[in-house]
């Protein structure tokens, strides 16, 4: 049956190849959403870890400090200097402490960041008006720790 003339055992083949094919072409746009979110809630880990060791160096010296690389904290990215501007920069976002105790994780390709208040330990996801992406990595990102002191 399975070795007919008739070639069935091509059509059995070309069922399974399409059928991997819908499977494929269902599952990867859902498989590239959770990578995107993981990573995202990722970025946010750190940058609460961060903040945690900001405060804590601010509590020891009086100030907070740009330059992550004098934190007690294994950094998983290089700091990068260019002037004035200290940025530790990872394969999708890039932390910096900006003014006021404002600790700033943005992401690189899509319009969308997170801000790290020091001050008022409390974080804020941010997108740009209309970004679909933006809008859904903070609808699913888990805000609801907030930074502690």
């Amino acid at each position: 049956m399975f070795f007919g003339p008739r070639g069935s055992i091509h059509t059995i083949v070309l069922v399974l190849v399409v059928l991997v094919g819908f499977g494929l072409a269902l599952g990867w746009p859902q498989y590239k959403k959770h990578q995107t979110l993981s990573i995202a809630q990722n970025a946010l880990d750190l940058g609460r870890a961060l903040a945690f060791e900001e405060a804590t160096y601010k509590a020891a010296h009086g100030t907070y400090t740009p330059d992550f690389a004098q934190l007690n904290l294994r950094l998983p990215c290089p700091v990068e200097r260019s002037g004035d501007k200290i940025e530790m920069v990872c394969d999708h976002y890039v932390y910096r402490l900006e003014e006021n105790g404002l600790l700033r994780v943005e992401h690189k390709g899509l319009p969308k960041w997170f801000e790290l208040d020091l001050e008022k330990g409390s974080v804020d996801c941010s997108h740009e008006e209309g970004s679909i992406a933006g809008s859904h990595i903070c609808a699913n990102v888990d805000l609801t720790e907030t930074v502690e002191k």
